[in-house]
């Protein structure tokens, strides 16, 4: 076989090696051991710089050895040897080179099933030409990129490319290559046991002492404490957690902002009751009390705030004695608060204002009723800085 017919089968060796590897899908990268050592044999073709050399190519078989410490670095020792294309004739020149490399294994990746690699490469490259003793060696120095797959249980497929630069004469070059590696006691770090089955009624995500499966406020944030269903605790009943609430005390019902702390009445409301009494009676009919509900939510709100119940009649009768009907009657309102909405009796005044004030006319039936009427006047709490 001639040099031209090796450089040329060497070519078409690599292109075939590199689509084949292509190809191929039964093997995965993760199949490679994470320590071994091999050893093998390879083919390149050798490109060089020949603006500063009259060398064009060069197709250089060879072998290599090296040992791969742990998933992620290896080191490699490259031979190869074999003769030259030259830009113009002369003796036979052959080119022998001789590489040191360290490689880092990304052994997470997997590319079309190859593990992808990366390296530095240091060594030289020596010419010798046939029937002379002078040799000529130039240092190289350069980087790996390539990519590894496993064919079988002993046999690894390398393929890469090498950008190199000689330093004498300062050229660029550089080479592909397709290699075959035997592996020699390659070893698979154990698989990670797989963790125990998770019993569901033992998560706790938020950590509040609670299982999720029984916690209605699954994100408490830590240290908070919680009641039984996982939820923070809210001691004064006012919405605001304990862990939130800046006025802990605050009276059951009471409307708070998003501190916990009571808001204020800031002006009076005023509600008018039409309730109905026995004819000059101060006696509430059972079917009015009902009514008077609103009025203790309104208190409830605002545990601060007082109430005055003001008593009026139609103008009907004599003015002496509707004044004091209409403060008996404002009494009977006061009494029904008391009793059946548990109303403090001290937060509450009454006041007979007889047909003294008037919100329709008396002169028909319709406004009489109108007039008949006790109406509720919610006082604004009245708050005072402090001064030392």
């Amino acid at each position: 076989m001639t040099h031209q017919t090796l450089r040329l089968t060497g070519k078409h060796l690599l292109a075939a090696v590199f689509t084949l590897a292509l190809a191929t899908t039964h093997a995965s990268a993760h199949e490679i051991p994470d320590e071994y050592g091999y050893v093998g044999g390879h083919i390149s073709q050798y490109w060089f710089d020949t603006d500063k050399i009259s060398v064009k190519e060069a197709t250089l078989p060879g072998i290599q050895a090296g040992v791969r410490f742990n998933e992620n670095w290896s080191a490699q020792i490259w031979w190869e040897r074999n003769n030259v294309v030259r830009d113009t004739p002369g003796p036979r020149t052959y080119a022998g080179v001789a590489l040191l490399s360290v490689r880092h294994h990304f052994n997470n990746t997997s590319l079309i099933g190859f593990e992808p690699y990366a390296g530095l490469a240091a060594g030289q490259i020596r010419f010798d030409r046939q029937g002379s003793n002078v040799r000529h060696e130039q240092e190289l120095v350069g980087l790996e990129f390539g990519a590894q797959r496993r064919l079988s249980e002993h046999w690894i497929l390398d393929l890469g490319a090498r950008p190199m630069r000689a330093a004498s004469r300062n050229a660029l070059e550089g080479e592909i290559y397709a290699a075959l590696n035997f592996v020699i006691g390659g070893r698979q770090q154990p698989a990670p046991e797989p963790a125990p089955p998770v019993d569901p009624r033992t998560i706790d995500s938020d950590g509040d002492g609670v299982p999720d499966y029984r916690d209605e406020c699954p994100d408490t944030p830590a240290n908070v404490t919680v009641d039984e269903v996982g939820c923070p605790l809210d001691s004064d009943g006012d919405g605001v957690p304990d862990y939130l609430d800046q006025c802990p005390d605050t009276p059951a019902g009471a409307i708070v902002d998003e501190q916990g702390c009571q808001v204020y009445l800031e002006r009076d409301v005023r509600e008018t009751l039409y309730v109905e009494f026995e004819l000059n009676r101060a006696v509430l009919r059972q079917e009015y009390i009902a009514e008077l509900g609103l009025i203790a939510h309104m208190m409830r709100q605002y545990p601060d705030a007082s109430l005055l119940l003001e008593g009026h009649t139609d103008s009907t009768g004599a003015v002496a004695y509707n004044e004091q009907l209409s403060a008996q009657r404002a009494d009977a309102v006061k009494d029904a608060l008391v009793t059946h909405y548990d109303v403090d009796p001290a937060r509450i005044t009454t006041e007979g204002k007889g047909p003294a004030v008037p919100i329709a006319d008396n002169s028909t039936a319709e406004g009489r009723a109108q007039n008949r009427r006790v109406e509720a006047i919610l006082r604004a709490t009245a708050r005072e800085a402090a001064y030392e």
